[in-house]
């Protein structure tokens, strides 16, 4: 990997495992059914976000930044309970929830924001979640939460890694590309 070249907009992510992807798809299958409008968001493109970072000067100080996070211990992670930002009645995204890990990935979040933030890397604030759907125009989605359910969504999953990506743009929308893998600390427990 060249770490001196420009990247395009980057963000930094945990991926589920497929057997928790195949429970997301059946859950997605159901709010699909109850909600006409939403663009859903392709299965490729099912990540939860750590952190957004935009456009990349130099990937470097990025990278040797974050290689601080192999201190940080991998975890269990389960997803499920369905949301929407800024609310369900004016709904510009529909998103799964973590029903328990979430403080973990949390912290993992707070820890990247200290590494990037003095890097010129500003964190939003962060709420663990998986994005499905995005709405050009907001609108009420509350029959597509309620076929989301606030039920476990797959197995309980272990979070070993964070994955530095590459988002492109294309009309037929974004590609992903892996530029680094952070991996957690494993513990005798793992």
């Amino acid at each position: 990997m060249t770490t001196d070249l420009p990247v395009g907009r980057a963000f930094l992510a945990v991926h589920p495992p497929e057997e928790v992807l195949e429970a997301v798809a059946g859950s997605v299958a159901s709010a699909r059914e109850s909600r006409a409008g939403p663009r859903w968001v392709g299965r490729e493109q099912w990540h939860l976000t750590v952190q957004f970072l935009g456009r990349v000067a130099s990937l470097a100080p990025v990278v040797d930044g974050l290689a601080a996070l192999s201190a940080f211990p991998a975890f269990t992670l389960r997803l499920g309970g369905g949301g929407a930002f800024p609310n369900a009645r004016r709904a510009r995204v529909i998103w799964i929830g973590a029903t328990a890990g979430g403080e973990r990935l949390a912290e993992v979040a707070g820890v990247v924001a200290g590494i990037l933030g003095p890097l010129g890397y500003e964190a939003d604030q962060f709420r663990p979640h998986l994005t499905v759907a995005r709405l050009r125009v907001p609108g009420d989605v509350s029959s597509a939460l309620a076929a989301l359910g606030r039920d476990p969504v797959g197995p309980d999953f272990r979070v070993e890694e964070v994955i530095l990506s590459e988002s492109r743009l294309s009309p037929r929308g974004p590609t992903y590309t892996a530029l680094a893998r952070f991996p957690l600390r494993l513990t005798e427990n793992a």
